[in-house]
């Protein structure tokens, strides 16, 4: 129960990832407040916590309205008197290359996978420096490893984009007891991705809750030595 007492805030908590990553710091002590989309998911999200869903609290929020992640931000701190963890884990995913996505394909992929943390960032992280605490962990991807990206070029650019903005907010931060890290993981063993590559050795893939436990060392006084880092999660 290391995270007894804290309080987190998980993007995307009723994802194959985000579920995992609840389920995690719920079973450590967490509290967790999940901005959620669809009822469905977070129906789905609530069985899975069971007996310990008062733990557990969520309203719909979204994250392209900067005003209504205001509000959600404002009501957990008010519920909960602090704000302990930030994971962000919402995005999407389209393929495309670089020369042929439109405009549109561009705009999703930067405000999905981008601009949904910012507007995360810019009302959580002033209560984490005014409590002086806080740990963020962002997720950008293993595909931009090594110049990868090709033939997912809006994704993988927003993907980049997220990875290079945890690496400023650790500068912005390193006089405060916040940090922050970016994840980058393979593949994921997730249903979703079964339906869509059904003849991919699964085996190969890195299990969600391998990433989760990931996340939970970087949220952990474990990691308290290293100010930010880019962990890639590859299986």
């Amino acid at each position: 129960m290391d995270f007894k007492g804290r309080v987190a805030i998980i993007t995307g908590g009723t994802g194959a990832l985000g579920r995992a990553v609840t389920l995690d710091l719920i079973q450590s002590g967490a509290r967790v407040a999940v901005p959620y989309r669809g009822e469905k998911g977070w129906e789905s999200l609530r069985a899975v916590i069971k007996e310990d869903s008062g733990h557990l609290t969520g309203e719909p929020v979204d994250l392209s309205n900067s005003a209504e992640v205001d509000r959600f931000v404002a009501r957990v701190v008010d519920s909960f008197g602090r704000m302990d963890f930030l994971v962000c884990v919402a995005g999407g995913f389209a393929a495309g290359k670089s020369f042929e996505s439109d405009d549109q394909a561009w705009a999703n992929m930067i405000d999905l996978n981008l601009m949904s943390v910012v507007r995360m960032l810019r009302t959580v992280v002033p209560v984490m420096v005014r409590q002086d605490f806080g740990r963020i962990v962002t997720v950008a991807s293993g595909a931009i490893l090594k110049g990868g990206g090709a033939g997912i070029s809006p994704y993988a650019v927003s993907k980049g984009a997220v990875l290079q903005l945890t690496e400023i907010l650790a500068q912005e931060l390193e006089k405060c007891n916040v940090r922050s890290h970016c994840i980058l993981p393979g593949t994921m063993d997730t249903e979703a991705n079964r339906e869509a590559m059904p003849k991919a050795d699964f085996s190969k893939w890195v299990k969600t809750e391998d990433v989760a436990q990931v996340i939970h060392f970087l949220l952990s006084d474990k990691s308290r030595a290293v100010r930010s880092v880019a962990v890639p999660v590859l299986g």
